[in-house]
């Protein structure tokens, strides 16, 4: 039998009230339709999923979503909704694509890594967007030993860092100033946050390419702690000493597109919007 999951934002009530009407358009189209929550992880993979919310629900959702091989339309319930496909005006439209099989799919890196702490693994992670060090509640800058594929490259002294997927690159490493990377490119962006001591020019590493990065703060002058965030969200304290390794996922996330409209053309109304928005 087909299968589709929707996975509305609890918080928005228009959200809520598509997840019925989307729920009856695919009963009448013959799938059976599981309604979740974003926190909750897929019991069994479908045919695709309909994530109704902003770029948040649709990033949380395609971590999840990847680890049973499902494809994703993102219909836009936030502000920017940079990543979705679609506005609530041109949903139906966009389901009635998919359900008919007129769509694609882009298969985007996904990086995970984990937090290594006196040789124990104490936090791991996924990633769409980027991994990002931050002085957080470090009242200075701190040091970071970044080594690639085991031989230490630079050593940045600033304000922070960030690993970008291709995803990610319109997104913290753009406002950094690093560079745009193609959605689907199997690459990684290293850019520094004001740094005091790297290239000022972001570095593009390979997708098989892997990093230790290890983190080096005064321990005798610091005031608080710098931390690492993910995708925006989950905030963890790092300390002097830890080692954060970070790598390509096993794994990619699935987002179907169904308007035949180029990244660059997306990506040129976005930021636009965007300008305006502010």
């Amino acid at each position: 039998m087909k299968k589709a999951i929707i996975v509305p934002n609890y918080l928005k009530e228009q959200s809520v009230s598509f997840s019925k009407i989307a729920t009856e358009i695919l009963i009448n189209n013959g799938y059976e339709v599981s309604v979740l929550t974003e926190h909750e992880m897929p019991r069994e993979g479908a045919d695709f999923a309909l994530v109704l919310g902003g770029d948040g629900t649709l990033l949380r959702a395609c971590k999840k979503m990847c680890t049973v091989n499902t494809p994703v339309l993102g219909i836009n319930f936030g502000s920017l909704g940079y990543l979705t496909e679609c506005n609530p005006d041109t949903a139906i439209e966009a389901i009635s694509s998919v359900v008919e099989g007129k769509y694609n799919i882009e298969n985007r890196l996904l990086i995970e890594g984990e937090i290594v702490r006196e040789d124990k693994v104490v936090c791991s992670f996924v990633a769409l967007n980027e991994a990002a060090f931050y002085r957080s509640s470090l009242l200075k800058a701190f040091s970071l030993e970044i080594y690639i594929n085991g031989a230490l490259t630079q050593t940045a002294v600033g304000d922070g860092f960030i690993v970008a997927t291709p995803t990610g690159s319109t997104s913290y490493n753009m406002s950094a100033g690093g560079p745009v990377l193609t959605p689907t490119a199997d690459n990684m962006v290293l850019t520094p946050v004001s740094p005091k001591y790297y290239p000022r020019s972001s570095i593009v590493i390979g997708g098989g390419d892997t990093l230790e990065i290890k983190v080096s703060v005064n321990s005798i002058t610091k005031v608080g702690n710098p931390s690492l965030q993910i995708d925006g969200e989950n905030a963890i304290d790092i300390y002097d000493g830890d080692v954060v390794r970070i790598r390509k996922h096993s794994k990619c996330a699935k987002i179907i597109k169904v308007a035949e409209r180029s990244f660059y053309q997306v990506l040129s109304k976005k930021l636009s919007k965007a300008t305006y928005d502010l």
